[in-house]
């Protein structure tokens, strides 16, 4: 059975104004933003469901759009209350090591969204680049994390999100080692069930995401996709040309320019 879902990836969700304390600025949506991305979703007919729940039962990928979040913020908990209340569901991939630091959820709380039907997978145990680490350090980042939100949450973890979407070679075999079913990469793109769950690709929703790529992301617009594919190709060159610290200091640079 194939069909083709939006896999959308946020972060933080700040207030009406997108203020987001300890969140990074630049992935943070304000309430208003995320309120109508879940209102464009109900108008295209969509159902608001999370990747696991989408694998679990394919036949609802037909009518599915995914949402997905990265960093365990805790602004993720009212976005899961928002999602919840229409009765949909959602990913949250979180890293054990930050779970309940300051402007993060705490086991409590995941532990709730769980219970609300939510789907809590790793982000690795450290929000360490994987393509910075050694073999071995890959496979503890996988293996542990997954047995820390298994043993706090009582979920089971399926889903792994690399951080920073840096990607390590031997990902997928230490994935399926570890008992995953799925990663949920940055890579950008539409999800095409029929070809597997390994890669799954997202769109990366920014503060400046307007709400008109949002409802042409829903519509699995052509030209939008190919144009977002054409910039992630461009970034992935530049991280690989530059090496993953040279990178994000010119990205701070630049985003301190532009603020």
């Amino acid at each position: 059975m194939n069909h083709t879902v939006t896999v959308l990836m946020y972060h933080g969700v700040g207030d009406e104004r997108g203020v987001c304390a300890g969140a990074d600025a630049h992935y943070a949506v304000s309430g208003r933003q995320f309120a109508a991305h879940l209102a464009l979703a109900k108008q295209a007919g969509l159902r608001v469901s999370s990747v696991a729940d989408l694998l679990r039962d394919p036949a609802t990928a037909a009518r599915g759009v995914a949402f997905t979040f990265d960093d365990g913020h805790a602004s993720n908990g009212p976005a899961a209350e928002l999602i919840a209340r229409d009765g949909g569901s959602a990913d949250f991939f979180v890293n054990p090591s930050q779970v309940g630091a300051a402007h993060y959820l705490g086991w409590s709380a995941l532990r709730d969204m769980a219970a609300a039907g939510m789907s809590i997978q790793s982000h690795g145990y450290n929000h360490y680049y994987l393509d910075d680490l050694s073999p071995q350090e890959v496979e503890a980042q996988v293996r542990d994390s997954k047995k820390a939100i298994e043993d706090n949450v009582g979920q089971p973890v399926t889903l792994f999100a690399p951080p920073g979407g840096r990607v390590a070679r031997n990902l997928r075999e230490v994935a399926a080692r570890a008992g995953y079913t799925a990663v949920c990469s940055s890579r950008v793109g539409l999800w095409h069930t029929a070809d597997g769950a390994w890669d799954v690709p997202r769109l990366a929703v920014l503060h400046g995401t307007s709400d008109e790529q949002i409802a042409r992301w829903l519509r699995q617009d052509w030209w939008e996709i190919t144009n977002r594919r054409t910039r992630y190709a461009v970034l992935t060159s530049a991280k690989r040309l530059l090496g993953n610290q040279a990178y994000e200091r010119l990205r701070g640079r630049l985003l301190r320019s532009a603020a």
